[in-house]
């Protein structure tokens, strides 16, 4: 069964789209040790029409599937006309993919995740950085820092 992105799972795609960047950036990236640099992707430049791109796709997707951590409220996406009948994406919205992209931002106490792969937001993923705290719903797009 899938449903619509809630409107506050809306928001927070959205506002990632078109304010979010990838980690590392430039300037942490040329901090980097050689053995830090073998473990991490060069920084990734976004360009406008990525983010159109990525900000049309997103109009098309519906929730696959909720994480199951009860911790968070991440969710895996996929558009809708990529979906068979009895296709379940059991990946988390993370399966197979060709280019793959990570925004990444953060609110209080957690990482702020929004995987685009092939042009398509895919899982969109709060992650709390401490044990301690449970999240039903994402944080409101003006709490989020870049």
């Amino acid at each position: 069964m899938y449903w619509p992105l809630t409107p506050r799972e809306k928001e927070v795609a959205l506002a990632m789209i078109r304010n979010a960047g990838t980690s590392p950036d430039e300037q942490d990236y040329a901090g980097f040790t050689d053995d830090q640099r073998q473990g991490w992707d060069r920084p990734t430049p976004i360009t406008p029409q990525q983010r159109l791109t990525w900000e049309t796709h997103l109009a098309e997707v519906v929730v696959t599937n909720p994480c199951d951590c009860e911790y968070c409220p991440s969710i895996g996406m996929k558009p809708m006309s990529r979906i068979d009948d009895g296709d379940r994406d059991d990946t988390g919205g993370l399966g197979d993919y060709s280019s793959r992209i990570i925004l990444d931002a953060a609110v209080e106490k957690c990482m702020l995740l929004l995987f685009i792969d092939d042009d398509i937001p895919s899982y969109l993923e709060l992650a709390p950085t401490d044990g301690e705290h449970v999240y039903s719903e994402f944080p409101p797009p003006e709490r989020i820092l870049y």
